[in-house]
């Protein structure tokens, strides 16, 4: 008997957590009724260029530390244009008088007088030409000038009385090296006339880290000049661009030094500071096209980068340096950052405010001898509303109460008139009112089915519906009257607590009463609709019916439905086309037929007039009916089950204690 009891205990104690693993089971799998029903709602170089150097600039901006990301390195928008596909710069239109003849230059020789010749010759790879009947000339290192000196010299052996002129027709090819910090590094061949700008232009600029100001040109293995391209770019010198000669090597270096202005300058930018040069705060100033009109001088800020990584502050008065104080013209350092800030910014911000019937009301900056007709024609006029009998004007005086006064706007004009036109203060407020009881252009919207549908105007506390129905011409054929409706859009905001605290909450977390009042908030708008029994008022004359109607009222004459609409638990729900003499089973075949958890007993009818009705009531079906089969109750077995198998386990649990009770005794 022990035995038969303990297994019966053992089996139950199975049975329990076979059922709590199965009910957890279920409940994570089976779907969150919540999120089917709830509806969640989610708001929702001063020298610009559009090229791959754009890219270069802003990394410069970032790599040199000027903290400003909306400056750009001055001078790389030269090199963002695109260069074509064989073109080598452009050529000089004068010839330079240290110009050397090499191999590849082409040159005309013309004799006149005795004798007359035009002789083409070109420099052959050894720098030589041959001339009759001068023979073959060595000519490579020779200037024009010494070229045709030695052309005479060699001529007069020959021809007597004759004069001699020359000139380059073609200047050589040159092969040259761009190296360094460069778009494009390599070897380049280039005219003889070109130059180093155009050799630079040619490999693409420099690199987001190459100068501009220290470019190098070496021949020969030795520096034969530095090329500081800001002069050209600025003045348009080119004395420290060089003619290019054939193995020369232009050489790029790294960006050492950069500094930035930003403010009231004509040419806020990142700029380099030359190599081996002490410039200073008067050379940047130069370089960044000098203050604008709004400059504010007697302090320009300067933020330093220490070594410790911090930065310092310190402020010069440039005026100071234009009278000569060199000790306000501090050298530049690199990352410096020079701020020219504006007067306006150290000026006491004065404004004054104008409300109400005027076109433009806002606050305005006030300015001296500024008369409150000013203030109006800055603020665009008055509007027809506006009550010019009387305007109020509250002077704003900071710890003390604020006064009032009365202006007749009428005696304004269009100039000064005495003391009306009073000229406005700081912080004045000026308050233009309505015209009491201003009404303009009353109307109401109707919609739909009607002949002419639109806008009408009314007239207040007088207007019928009926009356405008009349304007409309009446309905159209397609009118369906049942279901028309006069819309009155409500004014206020109502703020509905309850709504807001269920819309925090799950659906299980709610009663079936909650849900119910929640889905009702949740698809109801915030307009209010005026019952209108439209059959009543325009077939049977029916008077009650008839309402008065107000500024911004909406009528709506809907098309008449063709179909019955089969909506909650069917298989499709949707519209039916009406066939006249059907009935229910009809249209709940065309949705699909009842799904397997619809409750059938329950099905709803909503007549077309709103009525709502058991199916077993209705007689006929009508266009726009509404049929709703509701769905079952969700039921669980499980509690009624769990229950039942602990008051098992109760009941055998006393039955083991009254029994071992009785052995024992």
């Amino acid at each position: 008997m022990n035995r038969m009891l303990k297994c019966c205990m053992m089996a139950l104690q199975l049975l329990l957590f076979t059922t709590t693993v199965y009910t957890q089971t279920w409940q994570r799998t089976s779907p969150d009724s919540s999120r089917l029903t709830r509806t969640y709602q989610t708001k929702t170089s001063n020298f610009s260029s559009k090229s791959s150097y754009g890219k270069i600039s802003e990394n410069i901006s970032r790599t040199s530390n000027t903290g400003d990301s909306a400056l750009t390195l001055f001078g790389f928008d030269l090199f963002s244009r695109e260069i074509s596909e064989g073109a080598s710069g452009a050529e000089a239109f004068t010839l330079p008088k240290k110009y050397l003849l090499g191999p590849g230059d082409r040159v005309g020789i013309y004799l006149l007088g005795t004798v007359q010749e035009n002789i083409d010759v070109v420099v052959n790879v050894e720098g030589k030409i041959f001339l009759p009947p001068a023979g073959v000339l060595n000519v490579w290192g020779l200037s024009m000038i010494e070229f045709k000196k030695l052309l005479k010299q060699k001529l007069s052996q020959y021809y007597e009385n004759f004069t001699l002129d020359i000139m380059l027709l073609q200047p050589k090819n040159v092969l040259v090296a761009v190296v360094g910090d460069v778009i494009h590094p390599g070897k380049y061949v280039l005219s003889s006339l070109n130059t180093v700008l155009d050799a630079i232009i040619m490999a693409g600029g420099p690199s987001e880290k190459g100068s501009i100001r220290g470019i190098q040109l070496l021949r020969q293995g030795k520096l034969i000049a530095s090329a500081d391209l800001y002069e050209f770019l600025m003045e348009g010198k080119t004395g420290d661009d060089m003619f290019l000669q054939a193995g020369d090597k232009i050489r790029v270096p790294y960006a050492q030094k950069t500094v930035s202005i930003s403010g009231e300058v004509n040419r806020a930018s990142i700029f380099e500071l030359k190599p081996g040069a002490k410039e200073t705060i008067s050379d940047l100033i130069h370089l960044a096209g000098g203050f604008t009109d709004l400059a504010y001088i007697q302090k320009l800020e300067i933020s330093r980068l220490e070594n410790n990584g911090q930065r310092k502050l310190r402020y010069i008065d440039f005026n100071r340096i234009q009278q000569g104080d060199s000790t306000e013209n501090v050298a530049l350092m690199n990352n410096d950052r020079i701020t020219i800030y504006s007067k306006l910014e150290q000026l006491d911000k004065r404004e004054v405010a104008i409300f109400g019937e005027i076109r433009k009301p806002g606050i305005y900056p006030l300015e001296d001898n500024m008369h409150l007709s000013d203030l109006i024609l800055k603020a665009g006029n008055l509007n027809r509303r506006a009550y010019t009998l009387e305007a109020e004007i509250a002077k704003i005086d900071p710890g003390e109460p604020t006064s009032f006064l009365k202006v007749n706007l009428d005696k304004l004009g269009s100039g000064t008139n005495g003391d009306t036109d009073i000229i406005l203060e700081e912080d004045d407020q000026v308050f233009i009112r309505r015209i009491p009881r201003w009404k303009v252009g009353l109307t109401v919207h109707i919609q739909g089915e009607v002949l002419f549908p639109g806008r009408y105007s009314i007239v207040k506390d007088s207007t019928y519906l009926s009356a405008i129905l009349m304007k409309a011409g009446g309905f159209t054929d397609d009118g369906f009257l049942q279901e028309s409706y006069l819309m009155r859009p409500s004014s206020r905001t109502i703020f509905d607590k309850e709504f807001e605290r269920l819309k925090e909450m799950r659906r299980e977390e709610m009663s079936d009463l909650e849900y119910q009042y929640f889905v009702m908030r949740q698809n109801s708008e915030n307009v209010e609709r005026i019952v209108v029994d439209f059959e009543k008022l325009m077939q049977q004359g029916d008077k009650s019916q008839d309402v008065i109607l107000e500024d911004g009222d909406i009528i709506v004459i809907p098309k008449a439905p063709i179909a019955v609409t089969v909506t909650g638990s069917v298989a499709k729900p949707g519209g039916v086309t009406y066939v006249a003499g059907q009935k229910l089973s009809y249209y709940l075949k065309k949705a699909g037929g009842a799904s397997w958890d619809a409750k059938l007993s329950n099905t709803k009818i909503i007549k077309v007039t709103g009525e709502v009705v058991d199916d077993e009531d209705v007689k006929s079906f009508s266009p726009g009916d509404i049929i709703w089969v509701p769905r079952k109750e969700d039921k669980s077995f499980w509690p009624t089950f769990l229950q039942t198998v602990s008051v098992a386990a109760q009941l055998a649990s006393i039955y083991l204690i009254i029994d071992t009770s009785i052995n024992r005794n």
